[in-house]
Parts: C-alpha cells; sequence; structure tokens
C-alpha cells in the first residue's frame, strides 16, 4: 500500500513537471489560454500569482481555411496586444463565459459543476483538440475554481493601434458615474449621495436610457483601482469588471444599476 502510495505521488510529481501550464503556474508566470470557437473565440490570461483572469472576447474571429490552431491561437494574442507564448483549446460552438463564471460561482452549492467540469477539461486535453496536456487542463481548471466571477476583467478587444494614448490618472477621489437601469425612483440619487459620502466624485447621477435587468461594473482606463473601488462600495465583489478603454469619458468607472441591485446598501 504505501509503495503504490509513493508511486502515485511520484507519477503526480513527474505529471506537474512536463506539463507546462503547471510549470507556469509554480513560477508565478501568465498563462494564456485561447478558446477557440468556429465563429468567435476569447483569449483568457491567468495571472495566478494575484489569482485574476484577464479575458478578452472576439464576437467575430473567423480563422482562414489551413491556418493551424497554434497559429489562429497566436493571431488573437496579437489582437489582443497580450503577445507570448499561448495555448489553445478548440471548442465546436462560440466560448460562453457567462457559462463559466456561473459554474465558477455556484460550483460549491453544487459540486456535481465541478466534477462535471473537470471531466469536460480531461476530455479535452485527451481529444487533441488542445495541445495541452489534458494534466495541464485539469491543472488550470483546478487553479479556476478558486475564483469567481468578481477575480476576471473582461477587457475591451478593439486594436491597440486604432487607440489613442490613454490620459494619466489624476490623483484624488475617485471620479465615476451612476446610472438608474433599474425602473425605481431616484435610484441613481441615492446611490450618488452613499459614494460621495464614501469619498467618491460622483460626476454623473442619471436614469439609463434603458432598463437592465443585471447591474454592471464598466471601466474606463486600464487602471481598474476606481472599478474596484466602486463595485466594493456597493456591495457588488461578486460581479466582474468590464473593461472598455475606447469609450471616452472623464470618470474612471461607471454603475448601471440593474433590476437586480440591492438598494440595502445605501441605507
Amino acid at each position: 500500500m504505501l509503495a503504490a502510495g509513493l508511486l502515485a505521488a511520484l507519477a503526480l510529481a513527474a505529471a506537474q513537471y512536463f506539463s507546462p501550464v503547471s510549470r507556469l503556474i509554480w513560477k508565478d508566470q501568465d498563462v494564456r489560454l485561447a478558446v477557440l470557437g468556429e465563429r468567435a473565440a476569447v483569449l483568457m490570461v491567468y495571472h495566478s500569482s494575484p489569482g485574476k483572469v484577464s479575458a478578452f472576447p472576439f464576437q467575430s474571429f473567423r480563422p482562414k481555411k489551413g491556418v493551424p490552431l497554434g497559429q489562429r491561437a497566436a493571431d488573437l494574442a496579437a489582437l489582443a496586444g497580450n503577445a507570448g507564448d499561448v495555448f489553445y483549446i478548440s471548442v465546436s460552438s462560440a466560448p460562453d463565459l457567462d457559462a463559466l463564471w456561473g459554474t465558477l460561482n455556484r460550483w460549491r452549492a453544487e459540486p456535481a459543476l465541478f466534477l462535471k467540469g473537470a471531466r469536460w477539461a480531461w476530455v479535452a486535453g485527451a481529444s487533441g483538440s488542445s495541445d495541452v496536456s489534458p494534466f495541464g487542463l485539469f491543472s488550470l481548471f483546478s487553479e479556476f475554481t478558486q475564483l469567481d466571477a468578481s477575480d476576471f476583467f473582461l477587457a475591451e478587444t478593439a486594436k491597440a493601434s486604432a487607440q489613442e494614448p490613454e490620459p494619466e490618472e489624476e490623483a484624488g477621489p475617485a471620479r465615476v458615474e451612476v446610472f438608474n437601469a433599474s425602473g425605481r425612483k431616484a435610484l441613481a440619487a441615492l446611490a450618488a449621495k452613499r459614494l460621495r459620502a464614501l469619498g467618491f466624485d460622483v460626476i454623473t447621477a442619471a436614469s439609463y436610457y434603458k432598463a437592465e435587468r443585471h447591474t454592471r461594473i464598466l471601466g474606463f482606463s486600464r487602471d481598474t483601482a476606481a472599478a474596484i473601488k466602486l463595485r466594493s462600495a456597493l456591495g457588488l465583489e461578486e460581479l466582474e469588471i468590464r473593461v472598455q478603454t475606447s469609450q471616452k469619458s472623464v470618470a474612471g468607472a461607471a454603475v448601471i444599476l440593474g433590476e437586480d441591485f440591492n438598494d440595502s446598501v445605501l441605507k
């Protein structure tokens, strides 16, 4: 029994050593994974040391015929402005980040989701649809299970060459905007009052142009400090931050209060 356990431990150590993904995680280096669908793709960059993921979705990313998956992954990373060694996994449908976030947020209450995700990662690695070994994909999936949706930063995917340099952030209170899309009267004003009391510079408090079911946090700079502070102040730590650097705004971040917003945090 002891010998069997020792052999299993040695096999596990060998698998970790020979897995490029596991070695990067050990060294606290970024792991880039391109999830390639037939008509869409997403680049996920896992920063293992802080335990965060930057996601770069591309809704229209159709490959030319004959382009190898490895080249598609490299092209995707270049478009995202995050060139470097990149792994890939090919999927039959468009990558669904909402489904991933739902699994990460719910698997602790529904352990079957973990087993389902782990099995998917292992099968994908064994089927040849990825250049990551089954053990490597399982290792990365296991790292992801320590996260939830709030650890993801959804980045805009405009080409860097089409963007103007971002202005430097001014020192001082976080400058934010508040929009009410909930249908509840005066919610933006109540939220703005709360945020100002916490030291925020609220430059806009207004109704949104349409109703929204879900609350969203937007960041207008690659420096997401203002968005993170805004998210925490409103008790929205479970939400991902959607970074939109091409949307010109004097604010550093904005919140769109949807129907699901819990206004008890404002009292």
